[in-house]
């Protein structure tokens, strides 16, 4: 029987390079105004896409001298049985000196872990304050990409039967940053303010294939890129790591010919891609680059090459209306050198 080889390049297929909206650029305008008052900034991505789900927006938000930043990775239980992934990934963290930790947004668990965090970074404020409390409390900006599950965990660290922050299975559920929910036991004065989903505008996506992981993740409209080709990248990923795992049948390169082993008539392979993409493909990585072991991929390299936001460029080049009216977000977020 023939060695089966799977594709080691995908088409650069003509979709969208961003999803980013007007509710997402007024929080932008907000995180601005709130920066003064924020203690602690969380940034929640989705472990399954780290590089994807990395927004370099917020790297601009934070000011080293007055904010603590924390990375959190969330659906860890999807990913929990690839430990050579987790390893991986902590090594590349470590690259960059950033504290982390992996969780699920929806466990008590996890929450308390998250929480006892928050409390330590707190003391350790009170303390560089010479033990005075803080006036208007600690506060703690919670910030990602859309759905990457920044809700959910509000709502876990809240306690509460009773949601305090809007939840659901799609991108932009949460529209409007919230005013500050308290955690912990009121002497804590722990607060934290809910935010939307920040994407980025499209001529800060390097590559359209970031759309793509970013799909799969849940994190732009469903509607925004075909199934067919969603499902394709899919069967990519799936193939460059445990296609037995990810569907039936002998492994393939042919999207079609895979779609069809679901039952579904081919003039409706659209309802197949869909059916698939539904399923759980637990331990599957999104970003292609974490595929790669810790000597032939560095974080820190790959990032350094990233584009980034340029205030004072001038550049003028295509721009689609949706890009002309997002040109100004960068001059959100001045160069914190330049203060």
């Amino acid at each position: 029987m023939k060695k089966f080889i799977p594709r080691f390049d995908f088409p650069d297929y003509n979709i969208p390079r961003t999803d980013f909206k007007g509710h997402q650029l007024k929080a932008l305008r907000k995180f601005e105004s709130l920066r003064p008052q924020l203690n602690l900034i969380l940034e929640l991505r989705d472990v399954r896409a780290p590089l994807s789900t990395r927004n370099i927006l917020i790297d601009q938000l934070i000011d080293k001298r007055i904010h603590q930043r924390l990375v959190i990775y969330t659906k860890r239980d999807l990913i929990a049985d690839n430990t050579q992934y987790l390893q991986r990934l902590s090594h590349w963290q470590q690259e960059l000196d950033e504290p982390f930790i992996l969780i699920n947004a929806n466990q008590r668990r996890s929450a308390r872990h998250v929480l006892d965090i928050i409390k330590s970074y707190k003391r350790q404020l009170e303390h560089c304050n010479q033990g005075l409390a803080l006036p208007a409390g600690y506060k703690v900006l919670v910030t990602g990409m859309p759905n990457v599950g920044k809700s959910t965990l509000i709502n876990t660290l809240r306690g509460s039967p009773r949601k305090v922050a809007r939840t659901g299975p799609h991108a932009g559920v949460t529209r409007n940053t919230s005013e500050t929910i308290r955690v912990g036991e009121p002497h804590d004065n722990i607060y934290l303010i809910d935010t939307p989903g920040i994407g980025l505008p499209g001529r800060l996506v390097n590559e359209r294939q970031r759309m793509l992981s970013l799909s799969l993740c849940g994190c732009i409209k469903t509607n925004l890129v075909d199934p067919v080709i969603q499902a394709d990248y899919l069967l990519y990923l799936a193939n460059l790591q445990e296609p037995q795992k990810h569907y039936p049948g002998t492994p393939t390169n042919d999207v079609y010919q895979l779609l069809n082993r679901f039952g579904t008539p081919r003039d409706n392979i659209t309802a197949a891609a869909v059916y698939w993409l539904q399923q759980s493909h637990r331990g599957l990585i999104y970003d292609r680059e974490l595929l790669l072991d810790t000597d032939s991929f560095s974080l820190r390299g790959y990032l350094s090459r990233q584009p980034q936001p340029d205030p004072r460029s001038k550049k003028q080049s295509r721009m689609t209306t949706r890009d002309r009216q997002l040109q100004n977000v960068n001059q959100l977020f001045p160069k914190l050198s330049d203060r």
